[in-house]
């Protein structure tokens, strides 16, 4: 059983705690894996990569070798572990090949993602490398508009970051180096993905870095990690998280060193300083790090020390923070102070999947979001006190406090909640976790009070309900594209203040941008109800009929979202699903269109109309189908038909025309509040004749 490697010494004193001590390895003794399971993990870590590739050979020939490949590889690990497990020597090399084979087969698959959808997926990255670009032209970033960067980058409208008056964020909004790092690769001619390269490169770093940092023991369990869907989905999906992610890794690693001013100690602080220039979050990590430096110091060689010693820590990060700005803050410093603080500014609408979720959906506390942003800044406060009351114990906590703190923020998205766990991780395998020495009164006392606050602030926000209330009343559809492009709403303004708001649509938990009004008033009067119809800006910003979707009001600082609104939970099916061989001319051919419900289940309903359509997708566009449908005139389309009292409408088709192309059927049921279809059925193509020929 490996021992865990600290290089943060636990602090003096600890032996005459109330605690007993803990030995420093019985840490990994409640999470390492002994040898052959180890090896069993690793080997089934190789087969969940194989089994990624499944659809390679759609965008390469090659990438359909990598499947095989890894689900081999994998499966003979497996079944050598107990060998490798006995077997110093050999499982030193296969630890090495193993872990190769991750980070080649990571990249691998990013390449294949980009293939298989090249633009980018986030403004954040569109926006930094357009940065880039700017400045490779000469152009101060941060002082011009990256509009352009939507159109250049094939960034859909839906991804737009919004501010509370429907105009989308289009300032740069982050330190300098989270753009600067893809200078390289644009003065080598790499303009193609340069973002995504980036991120894919970064992620890669941290999976050897975090290899090598955590205990031998410990090793599996970071493969696993590092090989999570939502990792690598974020590091080749635009969020520029992961180029900060190795850099808070190597602090991990490297603080130890720093505080026992042993070699390489220095880079701790570098890392930290050009951590905190890429993305705001580590930021909120700072700190944390700052008491860990002063108590680690003071443990050892005492206060006076370790107040010099913070302030070289300290010293040394901001001077690596500022290195990347200092240019632009000389360019204009109220250019880059605006954009940098941009995150932080209550004009951006909140967003994302923390407690601000609740928001979003539900609608609570849509008139006290500001509430949620001081219970952020309490949290982390508090967790700042608990630290240094509760030293070394809860030392590697300070990676994960600021996840606490971003959980309740209002704009609280996924990456910030994983990516400062490698960080963390890496802490708590060499950081120490000894005894301590608590002020238990104290320590009581500040819990208390802290719990009471976030109490009584969750309170406030929960009991803040946004002045205006939504209704979906009534909906227009686009037909066969099976979206919904028209909404009718009923706003009422509770509050005694007339308001403005824009009228935004949630798609997949992201906002489209605003949606044209049509008619109604544009500002809702006090304590009034006004009739609003509005219209999709574009196709993007039209949520699906199948399924619900809601529609968010926004004012500034509230959020008003409606209730779910269901088009409708039937849908058809036909069968059979498909007519695999060519129909003789005027020989019938049945379908029966089954009502279904979400689950997919028949629905014995009778009497419920169903629409049987036909046309032909022929290589030049549209045609019209010449077929019979229940005796109808030839090419009558579509074709109403009732279901039985087993939930089955009966389609008989006859063509008795010459034609090439087959013809293509879909049912459809029609809403009989707002007569919009729905519920559309797969299609199911029909060759009439023998043989067709090529045209």
């Amino acid at each position: 059983m490996a021992t865990v490697v600290t290089t943060l010494v636990a602090p003096k004193g600890s032996e005459e705690s109330s605690d007993p001590p803990v030995p420093r390895s019985t840490l990994v003794r409640k999470v390492a894996l002994d040898g052959f399971g180890a090896w069993v993990l690793l080997g089934a870590v190789l087969v969940l990569w194989g089994l990624r590739f499944g659809t390679g050979l759609q965008e390469n020939a090659w990438f359909a070798l990598a499947e095989p490949l890894l689900i081999a590889a994998g499966i003979a690990v497996m079944v050598s572990a107990p060998w490798l497990a006995s077997s110093h020597s050999v499982a030193r090399w296969a630890r090495l090949v193993v872990v190769g084979l991750v980070v080649i087969a990571f990249l691998a698959w990013a390449w294949q993602q980009i293939l298989i959808a090249p633009a980018y997926a986030t403004d954040e990255l569109a926006f930094d490398q357009y940065a880039a670009h700017l400045l490779l032209a000469g152009v101060d970033p941060y002082k011009v508009s990256l509009g352009a960067a939507f159109a250049r980058y094939q960034v859909s409208p839906d991804a737009y970051t919004l501010r509370y008056n429907g105009l989308p964020v289009t300032t740069l909004s982050y330190p300098a180096l989270a753009f600067l790092a893809y200078v390289p690769l644009l003065l080598a001619g790499i303009h193609a993905q340069a973002g995504e390269i980036v991120d894919v490169i970064a992620w890669a770093v941290t999976i050897v870095l975090m290899w090598l940092a955590v205990p031998r023991s410990w090793r599996p369990l970071v493969l696993v990690l590092v090989s999570l869907s939502a990792y690598i989905a974020y590091a080749v999906g635009g969020v520029t998280d992961a180029v900060f992610v190795p850099m808070l890794v190597g602090v991990a690693a490297l603080l130890g060193r720093f505080v026992e001013h042993r070699r390489f100690g220095w880079l701790a602080p570098m890392l930290l300083g050009c951590a905190m220039a890429v993305k705001q979050t580590p930021w909120l990590v700072a700190p944390f790090l700052a008491i860990i430096v002063l108590r680690a110091v003071a443990d050892r060689e005492g206060w006076t020390v370790a107040w010099r010693r913070l302030l070289w820590f300290v010293l040394v990060t901001a001077i690596l923070f500022f290195v990347w700005q200092i240019p632009f803050i000389l360019w204009d410093s109220r250019a880059w102070l605006a954009g940098v603080l941009t995150p932080f500014n209550s004009s951006v609408v909140p967003a994302g999947q923390g407690l601000v979720a609740l928001t979003l959906s539900l609608g609570i506390g849509g008139g006290g979001l500001g509430w949620l942003s001081v219970l952020s800044f309490v949290i982390l406060a508090g967790g700042l006190v608990v630290a240094w009351l509760t030293w070394p114990r809860t030392a590697w906590l300070a990676f994960l406090v600021p996840v606490v703190a971003l959980f309740f923020a209002t704009r609280s998205f996924g990456s910030y909640f994983v990516n400062l766990i490698p960080p963390a991780l890496v802490a708590l395998g060499r950081w120490p976790n000894g005894p301590y020495v608590p002020a238990w009164s104290r320590l009581r006392l500040v819990l208390g009070g802290f719990a009471a606050l976030v109490v009584v602030l969750l309170a406030r926000w929960a009991l803040s309900p946004a002045p205006l209330s939504v209704q979906i009343t009534g909906v227009h559809t686009s037909g066969q594209l099976a979206t919904v492009d028209q909404v009718k709403l009923s706003v009422d303004n509770r509050s005694g203040a007339s308001l403005r708001p824009r009228y935004v649509a949630v798609l997949a938990g992201s906002f489209s941008v605003p949606w044209v009004q049509l008619s109604g008033p544009a500002r809702i009067a006090p304590h009034s109800v006004g009739t609003v119809v509005i219209a999709a800006p574009n196709f993007p910003s039209q949520p699906s009929i199948v399924g619900g979707f809601q529609v968010v009001a926004l004012t500034q600082g509230t959020m008003a979202p409606s209730p779910l609104y269901q088009p409708g939970l039937l849908h058809v099916a036909l069968v059979p699903s498909a007519v695999n061989q060519p129909v003789r001319f005027g020989q019938p051919v049945l379908l029966r269109a089954e009502l279904l419900n979400r689950f997919d289940q028949r629905v014995h309903q009778a009497g419920v109309p169903v629409y049987l359509g036909q046309v032909v997708y022929a290589q030049r566009g549209l045609l019209y189908g010449s077929s019979s449908i229940n005796q109808s005139a030839p090419g009558a389309t579509p074709v109403e038909e009732l279901t039985g009292p087993n939930g089955v409408a009966t389609f008989r088709v006859v063509d008795d025309a010459r034609e090439v192309d087959p013809i293509s059927y879909e049912a459809n049921l029609v809403s009989t509040d707002g007569f919009y279809p729905y519920g559309y059925s797969q299609v199911v193509p029909i060759r009439f004749g023998v043989k067709g020929h090529l045209r």
